[in-house]
């Protein structure tokens, strides 16, 4: 694959930019991981800060979740996935990694005394037991429609842009979204007033 081929970069598939990045042309390589990064950065930061809870744990994922990208290019198969939805397994599994990884660094000294204990239990109990219930429910969507919710719910992203982002229609993105909220809603009636969409 020629340089030429590749432009304009910005109406080449994200399939033919992966193709480019694993063809072992430099300077394809090159341009199409740029572009790819371009694209998908932010999509990829995203998900890593929700994930992490840390913006410079976050970039730095994002940029390991590049790199994996540049080496693994080669064996992309188009057709078996969306490459987002494939960002979206690369991201997830670094930051289990790093969660992994982490350790306690709280000092025990710097932890305040709780006013009543007694009172505190019973309110920790009930957002523990919603945290629970909500993960659950979205481990249970497809990995699109978990997509979907998060990046219009979560990343308060715009339909049309996360439709961009996820590499579909926004008929597409709509339906999505409808069958997760559908889904969603199947297992936590609480979650109903949290998904109104950002139009």
């Amino acid at each position: 694959m020629t340089s030429q081929k590749l432009l304009p970069l910005s109406d080449a598939s994200d399939d033919t930019l992966l193709a480019a990045i694993g063809s072992g042309n430099r300077q394809d390589a090159a341009l199409a991981g740029g572009e790819l990064v371009r694209r998908h950065l932010s999509y990829v930061v995203y998900i890593c800060r929700q994930k992490l809870g840390n913006e410079a744990e976050a970039e730095e994922a994002a940029q390991d979740v590049f790199m994996s990208v540049w080496k693994n290019a080669g064996n992309w198969q188009s057709g078996n996935a969306k490459v987002t939805t494939w960002l979206y397994r690369i991201a997830a599994n670094r930051c289990i990694d790093i969660l992994r990884r982490r350790k306690p660094t709280t000092d025990i000294d710097t932890i305040a005394e709780p006013a009543d204990e007694r009172e505190n239990i019973e309110a920790a109990h009930l957002i523990a037991d919603r945290n629970r219930q909500l993960h659950a429910a979205l481990d249970a969507l497809t990995a699109d429609q978990r997509q979907a919710i998060e990046l219009v719910y979560y990343g308060e992203t715009k339909q049309t842009e996360a439709a961009a982002q996820m590499g579909i229609t926004l008929a597409a993105m709509e339906s999505l979204l409808r069958r997760a909220r559908s889904k969603l809603s199947e297992q936590l009636d609480p979650l109903k007033e949290h998904l109104e969409p950002i139009q």
